[in-house]
């Protein structure tokens, strides 16, 4: 079976916005498997997480040829809060569309399914320890024994956030590469 011993990453690799789609992929077949919810949710959760990080992050900087503002530029790699992340996204999106002249109104659904799913992602995990660690660096306990999660909830929103997130670029005439 080629496709597990000679799996091309670096071509998976080639920009974060291309780790971002195979980050939401992974998180869809692992959804879809017969897995037990129990076991497979908080893998599925840091996926969609790294998704989103990722995705955002990519746009951010993209959007930043056009924007060229300086909102977490500097520093964009080493923030990893998802609401930070999101509102320089935001803040960038909002720029360019602004410079550009749209005023087209039809992407805010996307943006508010973005939103709602940054929401449910961020209130277990923002700064990306919630999903990887059973505690924080004060030895406590990051999320509750007794914490439960609609992963559907957050299924249903990843398709359409993926599709916003994946032409962004197209939308506004930029180009692909990094």
């Amino acid at each position: 079976m080629n496709a597990r011993t000679e799996s091309f990453i670096g071509i998976a690799s080639d920009n974060d916005l291309r780790i971002a789609l195979h980050y939401k992929d992974a998180a869809k077949v692992l959804y879809k498997s017969n897995a037990y919810q129990d076991g497979i949710s908080l893998p599925f959760l840091f996926l969609i997480r790294q998704f989103l990080e990722l995705a955002l992050k990519y746009n951010i900087k993209k959007l930043n040829e056009i924007s060229s503002i300086n909102y977490l530029m500097g520093k964009l790699y080493k923030v990893h809060d998802l609401n930070k992340i999101h509102e320089a996204f935001l803040q960038h999106y909002r720029n360019v569309k602004n410079i550009q002249g749209n005023k087209d109104t039809s992407d805010q659904e996307y943006l508010d399914i973005l939103n709602t799913l940054i929401k449910n992602i961020s209130s277990l995990d923002s700064n990306s320890q919630g999903f990887r660690y059973a505690e924080n660096t004060e030895k406590v306990k990051i999320i509750s024994t007794e914490e439960t999660f609609d992963l559907k909830a957050v299924f249903e929103l990843l398709e359409d956030t993926s599709n916003f997130l994946a032409h962004i670029t197209d939308e506004f005439g930029l180009n692909h590469e990094d």
